[in-house]
């Protein structure tokens, strides 16, 4: 699918075997899934030069702990959503007339971590650290429809104005995703609030 400054996607599929869930990432037997794992970009000897690297992976405790992190970080973000949502409601619930504009539902695409185990076999990973059968480490993420057309930047991590012009479709959800960013950082006490909103 493609590869960012840090992070590579391939396309991919999912069936599990057992505990299926009902909604969700897993539901659907042969579900399209983007697998996504980190990379370390390896310059030629000479020095880097524009985009002249190869694609090396991590260690796989290294890749684990980033796995892991990336995983949590999509759970937390989801959380602080639904918290936004959960004030908005009560907002509105509050108040004796209906808002005079559509509020967005919007939501985070499931994700799950994946390992890949090498049956049989241990691996040493460290000096001094447990044996451990695992070999690879995969963030799972749905498919979203539409490819890379659909894709959109609504805010960028560094600049809480929205990334789209007032004429531009999607430019009212650029604005409601602003405003999640306020709720959150109001209601954590100035601790956390979601950056860099992107999707379809």
């Amino acid at each position: 699918i493609g590869r960012g400054g840090f992070k590579s996607a391939h396309p991919g599929w999912l069936t599990l075997a057992s505990h299926i869930p009902t909604t969700g990432l897993g539901s659907i037997p042969h579900q399209k899934v983007v697998v996504k794992r980190p990379f370390i970009k390896i310059f030629p000897p000479s020095g880097p030069s524009a985009g002249t690297y190869k694609v090396g992976r991590y260690a796989v405790a290294d890749e684990l702990s980033k796995q892991f992190k990336e995983a949590n970080v999509l759970y937390w973000a989801n959380s602080l959503l639904d918290l936004t949502y959960a004030f908005v409601n009560r907002c509105v619930a509050a108040s004796s007339a209906p808002p005079p504009f559509e509020i967005p539902h919007l939501r985070f695409v499931h994700a799950g971590l994946a390992l890949s185990f090498l049956p049989g076999q241990m691996i040493v990973t460290k000096p001094g650290a447990k044996p451990c059968s695992v070999r690879a480490a995969f963030l799972l993420e749905e498919l979203i429809p539409g490819g890379p057309d659909a894709f959109v930047k609504f805010i960028h991590n560094t600049d809480c104005d929205p990334l789209l012009d007032p004429d531009e479709d999607g430019y009212s959800t650029a604005l409601f995703l602003a405003f999640t960013q306020h709720v959150q950082y109001e209601k954590t006490g100035g601790l956390a609030y979601i950056s860099d909103y992107q999707g379809a």
